[in-house]
């Protein structure tokens, strides 16, 4: 036995690189971003007549799409594995397709309405799931 050690691929999975703590970093904004829309949809649903409503959450959908596509792209870049690349692309759907759907169509249906706070709730709870797996002791295994 020589003791040749393989390499360690750049972008790589390991805690230490620094798109993997980019991913890391960027699911605590999606996190952040994620209270603050809860935060936003309890202020529309609260508002007075002649406040702006729901109009700020529906905006802010937008910031939160656009952290999720950030998250799936980290996801790749930092080749955090198959499992966290597909929960990661699943939270950008959720996000970006199935919580615009459930908002239209919540309109003319209750049902719908709280199909897309449900899924609000799941998205949070994926993206906390991903976040502690990807970050220091409690993430390595």
């Amino acid at each position: 036995m020589t003791g040749r050690t393989t390499p360690t691929p750049v972008g790589s999975r390991t805690p230490e690189s620094g798109a993997y703590r980019a991913f890391h970093s960027a699911l605590g904004v999606f996190l952040v971003c994620g209270a603050v829309q809860v935060f936003l949809a309890g202020l529309g649903v609260f508002s007075q007549s002649g406040d702006p409503g729901l109009d700020p959450h529906r905006w802010f959908a937008l910031v939160l799409a656009a952290v999720a596509l950030v998250v799936v792209v980290l996801a790749v870049v930092a080749r955090t594995g198959r499992r966290t690349i597909v929960l990661s692309a699943v939270v950008f759907l959720l996000t970006f397709l199935l919580q615009g759907f459930l908002a239209v169509w919540g309109r003319d249906s209750a049902w719908f309405g709280g199909l897309h706070a449900f899924d609000g709730l799941l998205l949070i709870g994926l993206a906390a799931y991903l976040f502690v797996t990807s970050g220091g002791p409690i993430g390595r295994r």
